[in-house]
């Protein structure tokens, strides 16, 4: 299968958690950690999140001149099945083009400077990533930033579609039996079906740490 080189980024805290227990984003990031994730973010084609993270933290993903030179804004995808974006959201501000994945059902059209691309779902319901790769890929998307929220990141990994992981994980605890973890979802059935990864790199940024690791 032809697909872009998939990038998962993301931070959690020390006990594995990624947002607080009512799934409200908080900073997780180091200042370090935050520069380096806009530079890995300019240096792709395309930034990924699903329709839980624009509902709930309307992000820009876009890339700010403080933390890089001459920077370029990557465009923007959204997993979003049934059309629910706002179209006063700031991913459709026009600052860089959007591509809103739906269903097959959706009928809904956007304007200027953004497409809705139509992919199939896959048998849980949530769109069919081998689908929505190759079409990212036929429209010149070769390298992808995946950075949320945990059931896609969970999608992703359980499917094998990436290549690289960054994990930043900050040096305090949110607890919390049902707080979102990096990868949420149905999670593996047995000992046998572990995701393996390989650790590349391990280095220190801010007052936590940065582990990147590949595919194994």
């Amino acid at each position: 299968m032809k697909r872009p080189y998939v990038i998962i980024n993301c931070a959690i805290s020390a006990d594995g958690k990624f947002s607080l227990p009512n799934r409200e984003q908080i900073k997780i990031s180091s200042n370090d950690d935050i520069k380096r994730m806009y530079e890995l973010r300019n240096s792709c084609d395309g930034v990924l999140v699903g329709i839980g993270t624009v509902l709930s933290d309307n992000p820009k993903l876009t890339v700010k001149n403080k933390y890089v030179k001459n920077s370029k804004n990557p465009i923007r995808i959204i997993l979003d099945s049934n059309f629910r974006t706002p179209l006063d959201s700031y991913v459709l501000d026009n600052s860089s083009m959007t591509y809103i994945i739906t269903s097959q059902k959706c009928s809904k059209n956007l304007g200027i400077n953004n497409e809705i691309i139509k992919c199939n779902k896959n048998k849980d319901g949530y769109i069919d990533l081998k689908d929505l790769l190759f079409q990212l890929k036929s429209r010149g998307i070769n390298k992808l930033m995946v950075e949320g929220g945990s059931t896609v990141i969970w999608n992703f990994i359980k499917n094998g579609f990436f290549d690289d992981l960054f994990v930043y994980t900050a040096p305090f605890v949110i607890g919390g039996r049902n707080t979102p973890t990096m990868a949420d979802g149905s999670g593996i059935e047995d000992e046998k079906s572990k995701i393996l990864l390989k650790i590349i790199k391990i280095k220190q940024l801010g007052e936590g740490f940065l582990i990147h690791y590949r595919k194994k």
